[in-house]
Order: structure tokens, then C-alpha cells, then sequence
């Protein structure tokens, strides 16, 4: 059975898609930082905060590559490889009883990071178009809500246990590989692709248009508007006093859920938004995080993940989509990894970029921080309307 036919099958599918369940392999643990707070009270919260953060440089640098090295020894090789170091560098912790060394490891985790995301979300453009890539990048949004759920509420039920015990989650990693070498092609040949079916002629230029870059440009402001949820959440949880450490990773299960389902429902979404579901996703993104900015109450914090767990689930299966609107078979792989690049770089500045404008405005509570984290996403949806409006103008044009 050539690729073309078994693309169609749902073990391919599912082996295509599962690369994707260890994307949110960093986020979930940042449900570990109240515990590592109390495991190295001599660490400062900065400091802390980085076990989140500082995958996200070796990420960027990973995702820069990650075409080259697909385009050098094939797709399915890079996410063989990338499974197995997160699967690696995710178990390290349970060992390590020094704070740098943990660092360290996270490091390496956030390289396989970098090797997965580009590769897995690429080959979604290579197999599939139309409708069927839609609605697949959909399924590809459900799954991170998916992973985020089941991740973040293992991790809070082995905290029960101990906080090192946390790390068994990454065992996972073990099933991706075998998914991978066992159902995906060795290799992509230009006749199993997508973009090959369309009677359409497309240039095979690697290069990235403008319309890329653009939402390079974009990623990046969400992703630093992702910043409260990330890294400020579940401290701000705590210090606020609403609940415990296992309490703030209940809720952001709740915000995992609210991915998942919206990322199921994104064909069906896009179908009737169309050009406006990035910008009502934004919108969403931003309620959420003004509600956790003004209130402090389990109720209101509920409700705040439900918005910005369905506008973040909306948001990205959206911008994939668009992005990969505009890209050949040739530059996918680049034109993915320089969006998830752009995402990378929002997530590992956020720290310092939170930190500066704590400062500068003379409060560096958790819960303060959420106002950078709707500020940055109000540029965002400035951004989108500005995009949409115009796409719009253009098309007029053209009519014209």
C-alpha cells in the first residue's frame, strides 16, 4: 500500500498526529512551579520561573534547524529522534537533586521540542489539503488541548506523591516513537504529497512570502500575551490564596479541556467565521486574561480558562492553517518552523519582558502580570484586523 492510499487509514493518521501530544511536554509542568518553590526555597522566583521559560531558547534555536535537518535525513527521522530526546532529557529530573542540572536538562527538552512541532505540523500540508487539512489542523489544536489535560492532570495527581514523581509523564514519548517508526513513511516523495494532487502549478520556492511573515509577527505577540497563562497562572493562583498547587493544575485543566473541545469543533468554526475566527479567537484570549487580571475567585478564574482555553484552541489551528495557505511543498517545513520559531522566542523572552515591566510599573505580583498579557494580545487582535481589513481591500481590488 503506497502513502497516498494509507494516508486515509486511521493508524496513519493517528501516528501522524500523535508527535503532537508532546508539544505541550514543557507547558504542563509549569503546574510544578509552587513545588519547586518549596523544593529550592534558596532559588528566586526568576529563577524558578525559568524551568518554564528557558526550553523555549534551545527551542527556537532547534526549530531554526529543523527544516535543514528534515530536508537532510527526511521528516519521520527528525521526530524519531526528537521523540526519544524528550522522552530522555523529560525523565532526567527525577535524578537530579541540583537546580542547574534540572536547567540543563530542560534545555535538551526544549531542543526535541523544536524537532517535533515544525515536523509533525508540516506533514499534515504534505498528506492532506482542502477541507481535510482543516479540519486535521483542528484535530492537531484538540490534541495539544488533549495532551494539555491528560498531562497537567497527572501531573497533579503525582504531586500527591512527590513532585519528581511528575516526570513519569514523559514516558509517553516512548509511545510517539513507536507510532512513528512503525506507521509513517521512511520517506516523502513529491507524488505522495498534498500539494501534488491539486492540478495547480506551484512554484517550489523555499523562500517565505510576506504573508508569512506577517504572521510570524503575530505568533509572536501571542505567544507573549500566552505569558500569564504560562508562567504567572499558578503562582498567581496561590498567592492570591484561592487554592493550593494541585488546585491552580485542576484549572488549567480546565483551560486544556476548553482546547481540546474548540480544536474538535474548528471545522465546523472556520467554516462559518471564516476570515474572522482569528480575530474572535484573539477576542476570547483577551477576556480571559483581563478576568484573571481584575478578579480573584475560584469562580471568575474558571471562567477566565474557559476563555483563553477556547480562544487559544480557535487561535492556533487557525494560524497553521493560514500560514500554511501560503507555503509549497518545498518550504512547509520552513515556513512552519519559522512561525513556531517566532512562538518560541515569545515564550522564552516572556520572563524577562514580564520582569522589565514589573518594574517599570512598581508590582511584580503573578496576578499584576496578567495586564501585560492582555496588552500583549490586544496588539494582537489590532494586528488580525488589520490583516483582515487588508486581505479585504485586496480582494476588492481584484474584483475591481
Amino acid at each position: 500500500m503506497s502513502s497516498s492510499d494509507k494516508r486515509n487509514t486511521l493508524i496513519f493518521k493517528v501516528a501522524l498526529l500523535s508527535s503532537t501530544f508532546l508539544i505541550t511536554g514543557a507547558s504542563a509542568t509549569s503546574v510544578l512551579l509552587p513545588s519547586l518553590t518549596k523544593a529550592f526555597p534558596e532559588i528566586s522566583k526568576a529563577e524558578i520561573q525559568s524551568f518554564f521559560s528557558i526550553t523555549a531558547l534551545p527551542q527556537f534555536l532547534a526549530l531554526l534547524l529543523a527544516g535543514f535537518l528534515a530536508s537532510k535525513f527526511g521528516k519521520r527521522n527528525v521526530i524519531l529522534f526528537g521523540a526519544l530526546l524528550w522522552t530522555i532529557s523529560g525523565l532526567l529530573p527525577m535524578t537530579l537533586d541540583n537546580f542547574p542540572a534540572i536547567l540543563i536538562s530542560r534545555i535538551f527538552l526544549g531542543v526535541s521540542l523544536g524537532l517535533i512541532q515544525p515536523i509533525g505540523t508540516s506533514m499534515i500540508a504534505d498528506f492532506y489539503t482542502g477541507d481535510q487539512r482543516a479540519a486535521l489542523m483542528g484535530i492537531q489544536s484538540a490534541i495539544i488541548g488533549i495532551s494539555g489535560t491528560v498531562l497537567t492532570y497527572a501531573i497533579g495527581i503525582l504531586l500527591t506523591i512527590g513532585w519528581r514523581y511528575a516526570f513519569l509523564i514523559y514516558l509517553v514519548g516512548l509511545i510517539v516513537f513507536l507510532l512513528t517508526l512503525l506507521f509513517l513513511p521512511r520517506h516523502i516523495t513529491s507524488t505522495e504529497t498534498a500539494s501534488n494532487i491539486s492540478t495547480d502549478s506551484v512554484p517550489e520556492s523555499k523562500h517565505l512570502g510576506k504573508e508569512i511573515i506577517t504572521w510570524v509577527v503575530l505568533t509572536l505577540f501571542f505567544n507573549l500575551g500566552q505569558g500569564g497563562i504560562n508562567i504567572d497562572f499558578n503562582l498567581a493562583v496561590v498567592e492570591q490564596h484561592i487554592t493550593n498547587a494541585t488546585g491552580a493544575a485542576n484549572m488549567m485543566v480546565i483551560y486544556s479541556l476548553f482546547g481540546l473541545i474548540t480544536g474538535l469543533l474548528f471545522g465546523v468554526y472556520i467554516k462559518f467565521t471564516k476570515n474572522y475566527g482569528g480575530i474572535i479567537a484573539a477576542g476570547l484570549f483577551l477576556i480571559g486574561n483581563l478576568i484573571v487580571a481584575t478578579t480573584s475567585t475560584v469562580t471568575t478564574y474558571n471562567i477566565a480558562m474557559i476563555f483563553t482555553g477556547a480562544g487559544f484552541g480557535l487561535f492556533m489551528p487557525y494560524m497553521l492553517t493560514t500560514v500554511n495557505k501560503h507555503t509549497t511543498v518545498a518550504n512547509s517545513a520552513y515556513a512552519t518552523s519559522a512561525t513556531t520559531a517566532a512562538a518560541s522566542l515569545g515564550n522564552f523572552v516572556c520572563p524577562y519582558v514580564y520582569s522589565f515591566l514589573a518594574k517599570l510599573c512598581g508590582n511584580d505580583s503573578s496576578q499584576f502580570a496578567f495586564y501585560f498579557s492582555s496588552a500583549f494580545t490586544l496588539v494582537l487582535l489590532i494586528g488580525l484586523v488589520f490583516v483582515y481589513s487588508s486581505e479585504k481591500h485586496s480582494a476588492q481590488q481584484i474584483i475591481a
